[in-house]
């Protein structure tokens, strides 16, 4: 029989759709090569570089049984990829998010130079022409195969997904900036925290927009990530219930998402509104969304705040909840104008899984929100973690809901040049929303940053279509004690994520207590907290490898002074930035302010392979690593012995492909050299026939510069 009619047969005649007998017919093993490297279908990750699109190349495999596949021909059976790349979808004439469409690329079955299959196993392999992706976004593909009589450019020509031939998934590429490859440090920042203060009354006053902006020369990271803005509810509109959390609320239970908080702006009485829009920072846009027909008729451009005479008369006209609201925007714009004059850039949380239990959306859109038996929201709870001031979405799959909240990252992002955002629990949340979200922010700003919370297990998260994810880092530095932990845990981590994933490490943040006062507690010494704080962020800095999993470190605002108060979002309580002129903690800042610029100045970090040191020390109590390149490495050595000093020798000459040509005798960076006592020896660092030798102090991490022989 010809070959063609047997395809045809057991292709498009023999099996119902997805009742395929793989025994006889199968077809998977789908792959895409981005750059040279090659990735299957549960995630691919590419970085787009300015100046030269990302080139992609899918393949796939067809068995099928009684047939000599050895013998086929180019044009017995067909096979054609379908891909949405460089298609972030559109939001309609009515405002609902519409998905690309995709287009078709033709597939060839690759042959020896005698036309002959090359077979892998005993299967077909088909290849397509080089796809050309030019756009940031999450984009997916799949392959069809055809055996029919029609030609290719015959509309009604027969094809059979391979997701319909047998388990397969679409493939899923993820495009991101370039300059997430760099792995950006990221500080994050509760509002209503900095600068807040006491009244003579003894109440709590909130920090603002303000605060926060003249403090961002301080903040020592290139990324400012802000905690939730929006309006917080604070009752339940069933039971009139005041259900905040602590004394504050919680800025995860937001009761508009368009509306920003009002205690994180300046009073309007304090406020020169002229100034303002002098500056730029009111614009017309603000006023057609803020203000309704009545106001617009005497204030519709910015010009129109000069016809009035009075404050007084201003505030009664549009109201002060409004003129709050412009204010709000007004100073949000000011903080990202001077972070981008820092050279910083601006990312916000946004919540997906809940909203206050005073919503107005509860009662707009009741199908928006999982019912309780009681036929009220379902309150939210995350194992043994009880969220009683919150109503839970019923957001998978939910169409309606998703285009709503997936639309709240634009709107900030145009309203007020914000730069991206973090996912909240985005591990939680279906992939094709999370899709969704990326690429809407990226049609709006092709650079933007999106960072997805990944609190969980590593087997969860390992599809989750973000630039940036969770490294799990912040329990497990408080109490890591020995060297093959780390090693141990990054190399998991590494073979579990695809290749050229970058994750954010912390060693704190809002959700745990401060790591610094539990390290002053079990060390009885502020100084080795303080080291212990600095060496757990060198090691975010410098423990990853480019070529699979990198970090980059991320600060809870305070930790680099080495606050011990949490941030406690809900209660009342003050951190202490005035820390930041006193010793120790001055020392640690300093501390900071190098490992920025050293980050920033070696290329290891951004490019390096790294090769973990094992075992150099009897106890395990030394955790040691080389980051490097063809060129040049990093040799890093972290003592987590809070008590004695460690001698150790590392075997630089086990790295594959490089001959050591010259150490540095003076570390590049050494963390005694900001946190230090007056009778601690200096590292003594030399080059022996095993290795690179040198003598650690408690709790001391070193950077020593490697060169190899070109």
């Amino acid at each position: 029989m010809d070959k063609r009619l047997e395809f045809k047969y057991k292709l498009h005649e023999r099996y119902a759709v997805q009742a395929y007998d793989n025994a006889d017919v199968w077809a998977g093993n789908l792959t895409v090569d981005l750059d040279g490297i090659r990735y299957d279908t549960v995630m691919a990750r590419a970085f787009l570089m300015p100046d030269r699109a990302v080139e992609a190349r899918v393949r796939a495999e067809l068995f099928v049984a009684d047939i000599d596949l050895a013998t086929c021909r180019t044009g017995d059976v067909e096979a054609r990829l379908w891909t949405d790349v460089n298609d972030r979808g559109f939001v309609d004439e009515r405002g609902e998010f519409r998905t690309g469409t995709g287009f078709y690329v033709s597939m060839r079955m690759i042959v020896d130079g005698v036309g002959q299959p090359v077979l892998s196993g005993n299967n077909l392999v088909f290849e397509s022409d080089v796809i050309q992706i030019d756009q940031t976004g999450v984009f997916h593909y799949t392959v069809e195969f055809s055996a029919d009589d029609k030609a290719l450019s015959d509309a009604s020509k027969a094809w059979i997904s391979v997701n319909d031939i047998a388990l397969n998934r679409d493939g899923v590429i993820a495009i991101s900036p370039e300059q997430v490859r760099h792995c950006l440090s990221i500080t994050e920042v509760c509002v209503r925290k900095v600068g807040a203060r006491l009244d003579a009354d003894g109440q709590f006053v909130s920090g603002t927009f303000c605060d926060v902006t003249s403090r961002l020369g301080e903040m020592q990271t290139d990324v400012v990530y802000l905690l939730p803005f929006f309006e917080p509810g604070l009752g339940d509109l069933h039971t009139g219930q005041d259900v905040r959390k602590g004394t504050l609320g919680s800025v995860y239970a937001v009761r508009d998402f368009y509306r920003i908080d009002p205690t994180l702006v300046t009073p309007p009485e304090k406020v020169d509104i002229l100034s303002l829009v002098s500056d730029g920072l009111i614009v017309d846009l603000d006023l057609q969304t803020l203000l309704h027909e009545r106001q617009l008729s005497r204030l519709r451009k910015v010009d129109d705040f000069n016809n009035f005479r009075t404050f007084k008369e201003l505030i009664d006209w549009v109201g002060r909840d409004t003129l709050i609201q412009l204010i709000g925007r007004a100073e949000l714009r000011a903080l990202t104008r001077r972070a981008h004059a820092l050279g910083k850039q601006v990312i916000f949380d946004l919540v997906l899984m809940q909203t206050s239990r005073d919503c107005p959306l509860i009662e707009q859109y009741p199908d928006w929100y999982v019912i309780d038996e009681h036929g009220q929201p379902k309150i939210h709870q995350i194992a043994w973690l009880v969220y009683s001031d919150v109503a839970l979405l019923d957001l998978a799959f939910n169409r309606p809901l998703q285009n709503y909240l997936s639309g709240i990252a634009p709107f900030w992002m145009r309203t007020c040049d914000l730069d991206g955002v973090r996912i909240d629990a985005s591990q939680t949340v279906d992939r094709p929303f999370l899709k969704q979200i990326k690429n809407r922010i990226n049609t709006v700003k092709s650079d933007a940053i999106v960072l997805g919370e990944t609190l969980c297990e590593l087997s969860e998260a390992v599809d989750i279509p973000v630039d940036m994810i969770y490294a799990l880092l912040v329990d497990f530095h408080r109490d890591a004690e020995y060297g093959n932990q780390y090693a141990d845990f990054l190399e998991r981590t590494s073979g579990t994520f695809a290749p050229r994933t970058v994750a954010m490490a912390y060693f704190e943040n809002h959700d745990s207590p401060r790591a610094t006062k539990i390290w002053r507690e079990r060390y009885h010494s502020r100084v080795l907290a303080l080291l212990r704080n600095i060496q757990c962020s060198l090691i975010n800095a410098t423990a990853g490898t480019a070529h699979y999993v990198n970090l980059a470190y991320a600060l809870e605002w305070g930790s680099e002074w080495g606050e011990e108060a949490r941030t406690d979002f809900e209660a009342s309580t003050l951190l202490h930035p005035e820390w930041v002129e006193q010793e120790p903690h001055s020392q640690l800042v300093a501390a900071y302010e190098a490992l920025r610029q050293f980050v920033r100045q070696r290329p290891e970090l951004q490019t390096g392979h790294v090769y973990f040191h094992r075992n150099i020390d009897s106890e395990d109590r030394v955790f040691a690593y080389t980051r490097y390149t063809r060129h040049s490495g990093l040799l890093v050595a972290h003592n987590l012995d809070a008590r004695f000093v460690r001698e150790v020798v590392c075997p630089i000459h086990l790295l594959s492909d490089v001959l050591l040509l010259r150490i540095d005798r003076v570390p590049a960076y050494d963390t005694y050299q900001f946190l230090k006592s007056q009778d601690a020896e200096r590292c003594a660092i030399a080059l022996t026939d095993e290795g690179v030798s040198m003598k650690l102090q408690p709790l001391q991490s070193v950077v020593i510069a490697l060169k190899f022989q070109s």
